[in-house]
């Protein structure tokens, strides 16, 4: 017998930490043969500042400031307004 360990980070403002880890248990009860036992729990809680969680998104997701559009940069703002 092996075990096998996964991470999954769920990012939310408020969430139903039961109801995430009973539906992950029914999602691998129904998705994994009869034989293969799962064992789901919460983890920690780890509260985001704006800036950490953009960071976050970059480093895990790849969705940079840039590409999700809500970066801060009032440089480029200020260019933008020196254009127009």
């Amino acid at each position: 017998m092996k075990k096998f360990s996964f991470v999954v980070d769920v990012v939310a403002t408020d969430l139903d930490r039961e109801v995430v880890v009973d539906s992950i248990s029914e999602c691998l009860r129904d998705a994994l043969p009869a034989d293969v036992h799962a064992n789901v729990k919460a983890g920690e809680i780890k509260s985001f500042s704006e800036q950490g969680y953009k960071v976050w998104r970059a480093r895990v997701t790849g969705v940079t400031a840039e590409a999700a559009g809500d970066a801060a940069n009032p440089k480029a703002k200020a260019k933008e307004l020196v254009e127009a």
